[in-house]
């Protein structure tokens, strides 16, 4: 169950990162696909280290919204990494 968890939080923190990104550029979000950036974000962001350390932290203590917070700011990068290349 814990894993399902965190892949919700994963899933919900891309589309925060997404949504702040999408602020800023809102007429190319206009024409960006949400669901597939979430799914092409999502792999870079398991991937990193800072990722592994909020897991573990999250573990620990339980705390779901510190969990989105910490994985909404990691997502923010690769998120705008993804959609300058």
């Amino acid at each position: 169950m814990a894993d399902e968890l965190v892949e919700q939080i994963l899933v919900r923190a891309t589309q925060r990162a997404y949504d702040g990104w999408a602020v800023e550029h809102p007429s190319l979000a206009a024409v960006i696909d949400r669901i597939t950036l979430t799914q092409r974000s999502i792999e870079p962001l398991r991937e990193s280290e800072q990722y592994k350390q909020a897991v573990e932290s999250y573990q620990r203590g339980r705390n779901e919204l510190e969990l989105l917070n910490k994985l909404t700011e990691i997502a923010g990068p690769i998120i705008q990494k993804i959609l300058s290349t």
